[in-house]
């Protein structure tokens, strides 16, 4: 895994993506909480912020150049009003000012002196209240929690904030018409739980090349499959070989020397890593949902595999499948239990998907509780494990990353 400095051993910080209309990803939120989970720890927010900062600065710099998408950031009184400025360029963050921050005049000309070197601000949790009017000016971006304070009751107020040029993100999206309403009313940007789950269609058929996509998926989890019959599976499908050989060649699959073949591919990776690989092409290149939900996948699968490695490496495998298919429902955009019913699993993965049973189900459940940053949960785990997961997550994004610029 990535390097990470050993001050995050006490940090838990996860990211929360920020979507496009498209559902394309447009950055991440990066979420704070200390050995005491369950609150943000804020009694000392400038020490909260502090840590986040510099972790972003001297650990985490990975995330800054690898992903290029900005960062969401929140920022106290105290640093905004010091002389202190950050060694991470302007454009690749905001600084979000939180509903409860007190409006002084101080504070207002801290603004606009970041502001004129070039950093750019987000409004947290807007409730269209008038004091907040002299700092509207200054701000880039305005989140709006929609479940509350209901876009429909403020329909004018929305049409100024738009006509000013704001930058207007729905924050706690959880549903297919919320989403679709925001959209209508201008909202730009959306965050919630909602767009890592997109709408399930009931009674969808499975499409040619979703069959064509699940054929294959169940072959490869065929232990006793054999080397060429994969070799003249792959090499049938043009799309998934050259695709196939692109990773191979690519400093992500952690391979020594290039191949030039299939055959020599096979041969060389064997059947675990070659699996693995061909199922992510496969699901990847027979979606048709946005990448950026793809990678949320991908964070989540590479994340319970280290978690498995460090537990008991003979898992990983498995670990790494039941993350993928923890969202296949996703990529499909079927009912799960539909879906799950057309790929040979077994039965240890099918219950760790379906009911978070077992060793497998356990690296699943603490990957999304820190996906979902559900920090109660989490505060129950050991701090060693906590830090464990923790670490392997900030470095699954990573890797998620490298792997489908390969694959784009």
């Amino acid at each position: 895994m990535v390097d990470f400095p050993h001050v995050l051993d006490d940090l838990m910080m996860a990211q929360q993506p920020i979507f496009k209309k498209s559902k394309e990803l447009f950055g991440y939120e990066l979420l704070f909480r200390g050995q005491d989970s369950q609150n943000a720890n804020v009694l000392d927010g400038e020490l909260a912020t502090s840590q986040v900062l510099v972790n972003l600065c001297i650990g985490i710099t990975h995330l800054e150049t690898q992903l290029r998408k900005p960062f969401f950031i929140n920022m106290t009184t105290d640093l905004m009003l010091s002389d202190a400025f950050f060694p991470i360029s302007p454009e690749t963050m905001y600084i979000e000012i939180l509903e409860d921050q007190e409006l002084t005049p101080e504070f207002i000309e801290a603004v606009k002196k970041w502001r004129q070197a070039g950093y750019r601000f987000a409004l947290d949790d807007y409730h269209f209240d008038k004091e907040y009017l002299s700092l509207l000016p200054w701000v880039s971006i305005v989140k709006i929690d929609v479940l509350t304070t209901p876009p429909q009751e403020y329909l004018e107020q929305i049409k100024a904030l738009k006509a000013k040029g704001l930058i207007l993100v729905a924050e706690k999206v959880e549903s297919q018409a919320m989403f679709d309403y925001c959209r209508e009313l201008g909202f730009d940007l959306f965050q919630g739980y909602f767009l890592q789950r997109p709408e399930i269609i009931k009674g969808k058929k499975i499409s040619s090349a979703a069959q064509s996509a699940i054929t294959l998926v169940n072959a490869l989890q065929d232990k006793d499959i054999s080397i060429d019959t994969i070799t003249n599976m792959v090499a049938q499908n043009p799309t998934l070989s050259f695709q196939l050989l692109r990773i191979l060649k690519s400093p992500v699959s952690g391979i020594p020397k290039t191949v030039d073949s299939i055959k020599d591919a096979v041969v060389f990776l064997g059947l675990v890593q070659l699996k693995r690989w061909a199922l992510l092409i496969t699901l990847t290149s027979n979606s048709e949902q946005p990448k950026s939900l793809f990678k949320i996948l991908l964070t989540r699968a590479r994340c319970c595999q280290l978690i498995a490695e460090l537990d008991n490496k003979e898992m990983a495998d498995s670990a790494f499948i039941t993350g993928v298919m923890s969202g296949i429902d996703v990529l499909f955009a079927m009912e799960k239990s539909a879906i799950l019913g057309q790929v040979a699993l077994s039965q240890d993965v099918m219950d760790a998907i379906l009911k978070f049973e077992g060793p497998l189900g356990n690296y699943l459940e603490q990957t999304m509780n820190l996906e979902q940053q559900a920090w109660r949960k989490l505060q129950r785990i050991p701090h060693q494990k906590r830090a464990q997961l923790n670490r392997a997550f900030l470095d699954a994004m990573l890797w998620a990353d490298e792997v489908l610029q390969q694959l784009n």
